[in-house]
């Protein structure tokens, strides 16, 4: 249910909280929305064939490190170095853990991101 005041919490001036100008902004962004959610949703109940296009992702939360996928440092010592050794690329300086052997071999057809920002 919605319910706009709310007792106990910090107000401002006017005498209304944080959280419920936020959940009236939110309310109002939905209801501006609305009008473009249900022209899509009429769309898509027309007989238009749409085109596919070829999407690869690798999400691997719970899978391998990155020192067994693609950083396998193998000159550091045995307790940060990957257990199951690396391959070797046609690129100079570059190697993977060893279960990407077919990736190694077509390692200059591919674009390595090794930088991570959140």
């Amino acid at each position: 249910m919605f319910t706009l005041l709310t007792g106990g919490a910090a107000r401002d001036c006017d005498g209304r909280t944080r959280r419920e100008f936020l959940r009236v902004g939110a309310l109002g962004l939905g209801g501006l929305a609305l009008p473009h959610l249900l022209a899509a949703k009429s769309l898509g109940a027309s007989n238009r064939i749409i085109r596919d296009k070829s999407v690869v992702l690798l999400f691997l939360q719970g899978g391998p490190t990155h020192i067994e996928t693609f950083d396998p440092k193998m000159t550091a010592p045995a307790e940060y170095r990957a257990m199951f050794g690396e391959v070797a690329t046609a690129l100079p300086g570059v190697t993977f853990g060893s279960h990407f052997s077919g990736l190694a071999a077509r390692a200059e057809q591919l674009a390595i991101v090794r930088s991570f920002s959140h």
